[in-house]
């Protein structure tokens, strides 16, 4: 009996023996829980070619992320870890980093900016319990192309005039201090620093005692306006994308009208006299599918045509007008106002001609583009550019497998980090060319 109480002591003091290693740093008795952190992915890459794929330390962290999709957590070993990013489909990785965890702590990683210059930031979701009847937020500003951005949360339809922002100056690449905001129905503007501009207006939403939430701003191609995920800091990493409920567009006036064109917007006369070849800014709408008439200026009141085209949320798009009065054309066309990188400059090009089927494209005598259809765009195309004093290219049209130009633009300064577009309007005798800078 004696002996079979010293074996189950020696059984026992093993079992601890191990449990002691296993939790001992060298240092002291640990938690085996700090091997391990908590790690939740966002895609805000708006122009690649498809979702993305994200490996850690070589092993498959998560396949098929697309655009604005948000992981839940996911443990991870703690320590430094070898992230690599790539398009599904693609040769190479978007990124390839190192990045360091903290145990028990989750992270938020933010991959954003155009496919060609991606990056990424990682966040702490560290956060405290604002109390009854209160929540938290911060601003994390992952909008490329945008510079600092001032944040109102406010009853809905309160007006801005004089408020202040609850959360200020958040710069590119930047997370604001949490900032504790009485809970329940509200709704989120986000405004150039300093400015009363709304270039992101959510719906009223509903933000519950107790919460803590990131406001992740981010672009969605457009050069000005801005999109939001709401990221919340619970135990599993919800969040809930808050669709901006502006759009943006611009009309160009291709068309063979005599007489200069107006445009109205849900019947409210929004662009006058556009004339032939000219090219309105961009306007501020609501996303979704306006109403659109367009007249001429001779003939107010009988509208020339009548479309309605669909905005997405945060969005920026172009309407050519083409033909003649009896017969007038919308082409809409959705635009990739993404910076370039800043020593590149990109350029679309538009075949809105009244009757070249097809053109061939020259830049700098070389040819770049052959058979741009008729009402077709050929987007994309970078070139070399200095951002402060430009670079000067040539660009000729020339119909479709002549050497004869039909249209010579000598002298178009490009500049880094820009975007434009060139739309060819008019008949083949006298042929015009319209060069919008887009961002």
């Amino acid at each position: 009996m004696r002996m079979h109480r010293v074996l189950l002591g020696a059984f026992w003091l093993s079992l601890v023996a191990i449990a002691m290693t296993a939790c001992n740093s060298g240092k002291g008795v640990t938690d085996p829980a700090v091997q391990f952190a908590m790690l939740r992915i966002v895609n805000l890459i708006p122009d690649a070619s498809g979702p993305l794929n994200v490996t850690i330390d070589g092993h498959n962290f998560v396949s098929g992320l697309n655009f604005e999709g948000v992981t839940q957590y996911q443990q991870i070993d703690s320590g430094t870890r070898a992230i690599q990013v790539s398009v599904a489909g693609g040769a190479s990785n978007i990124i390839t980093t190192s990045l360091s965890f903290t145990g028990i702590t989750n992270y938020t990683l933010i991959i954003y900016g155009p496919v060609a210059a991606a990056t990424n930031a990682v966040i702490s979701d560290a956060t405290i319990d604002p109390g009854a009847g209160n929540f938290n937020l911060r601003a994390i500003n992952a909008a490329t192309g945008v510079a600092a951005v001032d944040v109102y949360v406010t009853a809905p339809g309160a007006n801005l005039d004089a408020a202040a922002p609850n959360i200020a100056g958040v710069s590119l690449s930047a997370a604001s201090a949490f900032v504790t905001l009485p809970a329940g129905n509200v709704e989120i503007r986000i405004t150039p620093a300093s400015t009363k501009e709304v270039i992101y207006d959510s719906a009223a939403r509903s933000l519950a005692e107790h919460s803590n939430v990131e406001a992740l701003i981010y672009t969605r191609t457009s050069g000005r306006l801005v999109g939001v995920t709401l990221l919340n800091i619970d135990s599993t990493g919800t969040s809930s994308t808050s669709p901006n409920l502006l759009a943006q567009f611009k009309v160009i006036n291709g068309s063979s009208v005599p007489s200069p064109l107006n445009v109205f917007v849900n019947q409210n006369l929004l662009l006058s006299n556009i004339p032939f070849a000219g090219a309105s800014s961009y306007q501020r709408t609501f996303a979704g599918s306006p109403t659109l008439s367009i007249e001429a200026t001779a003939t107010p009141g009988a509208a020339l045509l009548t479309l309605m085209p669909t905005f997405g949320p945060g969005t920026d798009s172009s309407i050519l007008l083409t033909g003649p009065a009896g017969a007038l054309q919308a082409l809409v066309l959705s635009d990739n106002n993404l910076p370039p990188v800043s020593n590149r400059a990109r350029v679309r090009l538009v075949n809105g001609s009244t009757d070249v089927s097809a053109l061939d494209v020259y830049v700098n005598f070389s040819k770049l583009v052959s058979s741009l259809a008729m009402n077709a765009a050929m987007s994309g195309l970078e070139f070399v550019a200095d951002p402060v004093a430009g670079t000067t290219y040539e660009f000729d049209f020339n119909v479709a497998g002549t050497s004869q130009s039909s249209l010579k633009m000598p002298g178009v300064a490009l500049f880094g980090g820009k975007t434009y577009t060139i739309y060819v309007v008019g008949p083949q005798a006298a042929l015009s060319g319209v060069f919008t800078g887009d961002n």
